[in-house]
């Protein structure tokens, strides 16, 4: 592939230079007037990724890559539906994705340039799926990562809505408008899209969950009461997949893990069909972190293999695949409530990024294939 889009290059004009040996971050140089390109070619059989797009912007902000214009990464097999929209949503001035196949290069980024994403199916009756956010203990950020879950699916076009079944009703006290009650207020979010209609999130009690009153909801995000009993058995017999976020620190990793597959054993009693997962908030991604990461994900790892090998629905989560990192947005998310300021998801972009919305993207990304979140996108159309 690599040597078939040189030559297409070539063509059109451009000069293109090897980098230095050992050089990483990209494939190829195109150079074509006052035009300085890094090329990264991508021949994954898989589709391109969040975090690949994540890790070339990255490099696009080092000094060493200061003399480039701007970056394309060029794929062989396309990219998946929460990478286009992470760029979508962020617009960087300074990247390009195209797909390349058959000798043709097709662009699906920036919009306005020829799209080599295929027309949507026609739409199909698509089933409705539920994700239940539960404990592991207080402080792991259970309520965030359920919002910001249902967040990251509205991103990706769905309207959804969350079940608030925690007897502290923090989620409905985060989504309602200014100076309306918890009783009876407006507890929603509206979720631009750029280029598109938006979407939305509705927060609702479980006694006003009602599937028959929402036939186009497809996603319903539960925020789970932290006492396992306290969830309606019913409602836990629906869900189709189960997350328990959970801490690394040093003192609570073998007290976790054993809380966890404790969680993961009691639902399992009231659900058969459901995937579990176990996933790291608060994630400390900085270099200094990563001996002690190390360290303490071997031990948890160790702890949850116990289950996890005992039932194949039920996964860890390796940070290398996904996880949340720690981020202020995300440590004073609902500070909102305080200014008395209408609510927002803790997606507000910082110098041009977001760490939380392209971590929670990562996570759809990732439910994506190991569920059926995809068809549902397909389905959708």
């Amino acid at each position: 592939m690599i040597d078939a889009l040189m030559t297409k290059l070539k063509t059109t004009g451009y000069q293109l230079t090897s980098p230095p040996e050992n050089t990483k971050g990209f494939t190829f140089e195109a150079r074509k007037d006052a035009d300085v390109v890094a090329v990264l070619v991508k021949e994954h059989q898989a589709k391109v990724n969040v975090a690949h797009i994540a890790q070339f912007q990255d490099y696009l902000g080092l000094e060493v890559a200061k003399r480039f214009t701007g970056g394309w990464m060029i794929s062989a097999s396309g990219f998946s539906n929460p990478a286009l929209t992470h760029v979508k949503t962020e617009e960087p001035s300074n990247l390009r994705l195209g797909t390349f196949s058959i000798g043709s290069l097709n662009w699906d980024y920036p919009l306005g340039l020829s799209p080599s994403v295929p027309p949507p199916t026609s739409p199909q009756k698509a089933n409705l799926r539920y994700f239940g956010v539960f404990t592991c203990k207080g402080g792991v950020g259970k309520t965030t990562v359920a919002a910001h879950l249902a967040g990251a699916f509205a991103l990706l076009g769905f309207d959804v809505v969350l079940v608030d079944l925690d007897p502290d009703k923090n989620l409905r006290k985060l989504f309602l408008q200014p100076d309306q009650t918890e009783e009876d207020g407006d507890a929603s979010l509206y979720v631009p899209s750029k280029g598109a209609s938006g979407t939305t999130i509705t927060v609702l009690n479980h006694d006003h969950w009602n599937e028959k009153q929402y036939p186009d909801i497809k996603i319903v995000v539960c925020d789970c009461s932290p006492v396992l009993s306290e969830n309606p058995k019913d409602l836990i017999s629906k869900f189709d997949y189960c997350i328990i976020p959970t801490t690394l620190n040093l003192l609570g990793v073998a007290k976790k893990a054993d809380v966890i597959t404790r969680t993961f054993g009691h639902l399992r009693e009231l659900n058969q069909k459901a995937e579990m997962f176990a996933l790291i908030n608060g994630y400390d991604a900085t270099t200094d972190a990563a001996p002690r990461n190390r360290l303490l994900l071997e031990l948890l790892k160790a702890e949850l293999d116990k289950y996890t090998s005992k039932d194949k629905k039920c996964k860890f989560i390796h940070p290398d695949e996904a996880k949340i990192r720690y981020s202020t947005a995300l440590f004073y998310w609902g500070i909102h409530i305080v200014k008395k300021t209408p609510p927002e998801l803790a997606f507000k972009e910082v110098a041009g990024r977001s760490n939380p919305r392209v971590d929670f993207l990562q996570l759809a990304e990732y439910l994506e294939h190991h569920t059926d979140i995809d068809a549902l996108k397909r389905q959708k159309g």
